[in-house]
């Protein structure tokens, strides 16, 4: 299988930076980075689908309802993984009941949050392919 389009949106550009080459080393190639909300939904409907969008609640122009929203709404096939340091479980719950893939918490060591997404991103693409 081709590796993954991945779309990372994250208003710290070090956490971009971080998270990409983290996807890369672990072999997820096509990775591409955003400041905000807007850029990436501006690269969708330019007809570039990712299979999954990375994205932290807090990411400027939209919440992370309103970006969930818009991307269920026109890309249903995305998977949208929130990777946030906001540790509400109340939140996360919403999240995925509106129809978030994952909610992963970054701590304060956001090499951990990291690795958690590598395995669960590993996860759901081995259970897209046995579909």
């Amino acid at each position: 299988m081709q590796t993954p389009r991945i779309f990372i949106v994250d208003r710290n550009p070090i956490h971009n930076s971080l998270i990409k080459y983290h996807l890369n080393i672990n072999k997820f190639a096509q990775v591409y980075t955003f400041p905000n909300g807007q850029e990436c939904l501006y690269r969708l409907e330019k007809n570039t689908i990712p299979e999954f969008i990375i994205t932290d609640y807090d990411i400027g122009n939209y919440t992370g309802f309103d970006f969930l929203r818009k991307i269920r709404d026109h890309y249903p096939e995305v998977k949208v993984v929130y990777l946030s340091s906001i540790a509400d479980p109340v939140l996360a719950m919403k999240l995925l009941e509106a129809g978030a893939a994952d909610f992963i918490v970054k701590t304060s060591k956001l090499e951990t949050g990291i690795s958690e997404l590598i395995k669960n991103l590993r996860y759901m693409l081995k259970e897209a392919n046995q579909l």
